[in-house]
């Protein structure tokens, strides 16, 4: 049996009402804007990525609705993801626990997500494949050195509803934590926990998650 009430007291007292919470950051119509925005907010100061998404659409009027491939050409005409990042993003931020430029990352992480069976090459088509199974496009991003799970999580976030059914790591974790369970827990039983607490709130159960990954994961450091 969920002990809901716990979760819904828990999350009224540290998130607040639903009517109160801040919406959280979306890229619905572009796939270059999550990865850039999801990538530089590893283990990064507050305000790192909100720069560089604020420097790529001076440079890119179309930013908005870039996709991937948009990004992987941009990176590509600047001279390679490197000289992008200098020159366009000015930053050579590395990813976390490595010595690479975090836009090599992401060209690397754009490229396999291309290169999918299924091509994920749009924040639209990211929502619909994880709306029915994000295992090949997760294994794609997750294979880049320095990304880890909240790599994904994060990259989902971004993307907006419907993407992501299966809560993050910051969602188990925060549900964990409240509910006393140890760290055997399953996405399965978070989304369940999810279901019930979002019910008992009268919210969706996707904008509960979101509204809790936010709070966790604003909390500390991403990465």
């Amino acid at each position: 049996m969920l002990d809901v009430d716990a979760v819904v007291e828990s999350v009224v007292r540290d998130l607040g009402v639903p009517a109160g919470w801040a919406r959280p950051v979306e890229f619905r119509d572009s796939l270059a804007l999550c990865a850039l925005h999801s990538v530089f907010s590893l283990r990064a100061a507050p305000g790192t990525a909100t720069g560089v998404v604020a420097r790529y659409r001076v440079f890119r009027p179309t930013a908005d609705t870039d996709g991937g491939p948009d990004l992987l050409r941009v990176m590509e005409d600047a001279g390679g993801p490197a000289r992008f990042a200098r020159e366009v993003l000015a930053t050579e931020s590395k990813l976390p626990g490595t010595v690479r430029v975090r836009t090599m990352g992401i060209h690397e992480g754009l490229s396999r997500l291309a290169a999918l069976d299924v091509p994920v090459t749009t924040a639209a088509h990211l929502r619909a494949l994880t709306a029915v199974t994000g295992g090949p496009a997760r294994r794609a991003w997750l294979s880049v050195r320095g990304f880890g799970p909240l790599a994904w999580s994060s990259l989902l976030v971004d993307a907006g509803p419907g993407s992501g059914s299966r809560p993050g790591a910051p969602v188990q974790r925060y549900l964990t934590r409240v509910l006393d369970k140890d760290a055997g827990t399953t996405p399965v039983w978070a989304w369940q926990v999810l279901e019930s607490a979002a019910r008992e709130l009268a919210v969706e159960p996707g904008a509960l998650g979101r509204a809790i990954w936010f709070h966790e994961s604003s909390s500390v450091p991403r990465g």
